[in-house]
């Protein structure tokens, strides 16, 4: 007997994957893009008051989501599936995780914190900006490529999944 939710939860997974990606991206090529050249004092505060308003969003219970539902996934997909539909399963996990999920927890969220605790008109904090603008970039370069390659991993997997006929 073959169950269809599982072809459903790798389209869900691919679609919100992307959609991180999208927002990702965004910042990486034009938000953070004209925050740097405003006035530092300015994009601090701009950059405050987004990662203060970004908490309570569907955008962060998406990451985290798919990060526990990519993980739990795989688990099931180990007992579950074989072949190609698997392993590109357990993939699309493995980029995730470390890419997108880590990436924010180790490096873009302890950045965010260090800048909320500045004042944005100090000297200190505008010594910061210049360092966090291009750290926190490059770094969110990584997330939205882990974000994208995902959802492709997910849409290969419900496609394997189709062909293969596990599902």
């Amino acid at each position: 007997m073959t169950y269809e939710w599982p072809l459903y939860f790798c389209l869900f997974l691919a679609l919100w994957s992307a959609i991180v990606g999208g927002v990702f991206s965004a910042f990486s090529e034009f938000i953070m893009s004209a925050l740097s050249k405003t006035e530092a004092s300015g994009a601090i505060e701009a950059m405050q008051h987004i990662n203060r308003d970004v908490i309570r969003t569907q955008f962060v219970a998406g990451i985290l989501c798919i990060a526990l539902f990519s993980f739990l996934f795989t688990l099931y997909s180990l007992a579950a599936f074989e072949g190609a539909a698997r392993t590109v399963l357990v993939l699309a996990a493995l980029v995730y995780l470390p890419s997108v999920f880590f990436m924010t927890m180790v490096g873009n969220v302890p950045m965010n914190n260090r800048l909320e605790s500045l004042d944005h008109r100090s000297e200190e904090a505008r010594a910061y900006w210049g360092e966090y603008a291009e750290k926190w970039t490059r770094l969110n370069h990584v997330r939205s490529l882990g974000s994208v390659l995902t959802a492709g991993l997910y849409t290969v997997a419900a496609v394997t999944l189709i062909t293969s006929g596990q599902v």
